[in-house]
């Protein structure tokens, strides 16, 4: 997802790639909470989105979250199965802001940092 920040007319981008597809799936993630109808805008200055500098950042920060968690899943997953993997994640609720660090604190117990 390329952005326009409205701040100081920089593109950047957002992606998450799920490592079992390889397939980029960052505008399910962030529509699934809502956000494009808050922070993000249609723009026409060659990106999909403009954005505050202060939204990006807290966005690419919480993607970059969950992308290493994503990864570091997958590698639980390899090594222990889906099931249990699964069973010590899903039961998470909370911000999506703190969901990885929920997360990973949670497979930390389960399986060791």
């Amino acid at each position: 997802m390329k952005l326009y920040i409205k701040d100081n007319g920089a593109i950047e981008t957002l992606a998450i790639i799920d490592p079992k597809t390889g397939c980029d799936y960052i505008f399910d993630f962030v529509g699934n909470t809502g956000a494009f109808d808050r922070e993000f805008e249609k723009t026409d200055e060659n990106a999909d989105f403009a954005i505050s500098q202060v939204d990006y950042d807290w966005w690419a920060k919480v993607v970059a979250d969950n992308q290493a968690l994503e990864y570091r899943i997958a590698e639980l997953v390899a090594k222990y199965g889906y099931d249990r993997v699964m069973d010590a994640v899903t039961s998470i609720s909370g911000d999506l802001e703190d969901y990885a660090a929920a997360a990973n604190a949670v497979l930390d117990e389960e399986f060791g940092g």
